[in-house]
This record gives C-alpha cells, sequence and structure tokens, in this order.
C-alpha cells in the first residue's frame, strides 16, 4: 500500500512541477467512461462479461506523451469479486484531423475482493485492505482513440474508445492470467 501512496505522490509532483521545469507547453487531459471484458488464462474459467467502470487522468507534455494514472473498478461472477486496478506508466497520442490515437503502457496493481466482505468493510476495498483482498500485480496495456467534438480556448472535449489488455501474475493469489476488453469514454483536455 505504501508503494501505491508513493507511486501516487510522485504522479502528482510530476503533473504538477514538470510543466515548470521542463517550458512544455501541455495539457491536462482526463477521461471517465464504461466497458466490458473477460477474463482466461491459468485455467479460470466462467467470469463471462465483466463490467466495468473507468477513469484516466494524464498530462500530456507538447499535447503528445505524459504520464497516466489510470484506474477501472469491475464485476466479476467467478466468487462474486470486485476487479480494482490501480495503474501508473505513460501513453502517447499522436494528432491528426479530427482524431487522436494513442497507447498506453503501465504498471498495474489489482486488488480481486469478494462482494460479501465489501459489503463489511466497504472502505477496505478503496485501501485495499480487508480479510479477503487478494492482491496482483502486472502490466496494462491500451490503444484507442480521442474525437474531439467541441472546444474553446482553454478547453476541449472528446469521446473516447479503448481496447486494454492486462497481464497479471498469478503468484499466490489465484486468478486469471489475462483481463481484456474495452471502453467508451467522454473527456476533455485543459490546456493552462
Amino acid at each position: 500500500m505504501r508503494s501505491v501512496a508513493a507511486a501516487v505522490g510522485t504522479l502528482v509532483l510530476v503533473v504538477c512541477a514538470a510543466p515548470r521545469i521542463a517550458h512544455a507547453e501541455g495539457d491536462v487531459h482526463a477521461a471517465t467512461g464504461l466497458g466490458a471484458g473477460t477474463s482466461f488464462g491459468n485455467g479460470w474459467e466462467g467470469d463471462g462479461v465483466i463490467p466495468y467502470g473507468a477513469l484516466r487522468l494524464a498530462y500530456r507534455f507538447d499535447h503528445w506523451i505524459g504520464p497516466v494514472a489510470y484506474g477501472r473498478q469491475g464485476y466479476a461472477k467467478v466468487d462474486q469479486r470486485l476487479l480494482t486496478l490501480v495503474a501508473l506508466g505513460a501513453q502517447a497520442w499522436y494528432s491528426l484531423d479530427g482524431l487522436s490515437p494513442w497507447l498506453r503502457v503501465a504498471w498495474a496493481h489489482q486488488h480481486e475482493e469478494f462482494i460479501e466482505s465489501a459489503k463489511e468493510e466497504p472502505f477496505g476495498i478503496l485501501f485495499g485492505v480487508g480479510r479477503s483482498v487478494r492482491h496482483r500485480g502486472g502490466l496494462t496495456f491500451g490503444a484507442g482513440a480521442d474525437v474531439p467534438f467541441t472546444r474553446s480556448k482553454k478547453l476541449e472535449w472528446f469521446l473516447s474508445g479503448e481496447a486494454f489488455a492486462d497481464w497479471l501474475f498469478a503468484g499466490e493469489a489465484p486468478g486469471p492470467t489475462w483481463y481484456v476488453g474495452g471502453m467508451v469514454s467522454i473527456g476533455l483536455n485543459f490546456t493552462p
């Protein structure tokens, strides 16, 4: 838990201090959305369709690359468990006329907790603590595109579609090796 807090703190410092240090033009990027996925690997079967909600926050240096924080919450059928993914990494955008395709790679940490335990300790799922929380780490990859639909001097609103793949180490905590799916989001870019 301390490593996650340290990583989030470092990301906040980078996002806040980097524009002053690098003197690079950039923008704050935020998106939230809904999606669906599935899981497989490691002999794991039965999750079927997994519904998700997600949040993506980033700072884009020179409007094309930057650090990204990504979070996703889902529900899986096997063991009736909540899936909370927290990821920190980098994302790169390529600006085309009316479209910004992008790629993301990030270190991922996922908490998997039985829904009954989450009901007993509702704040435990937020902080990754509780009697039945399984901790798993790995990598998450994403590819998508942002499509702007309105803009002002400092704000640009966009719709976004993405495909994701999470590769998680099984270790001592049982669970699928892969989670894959897609998301549809709405977001904004703010240029200070």
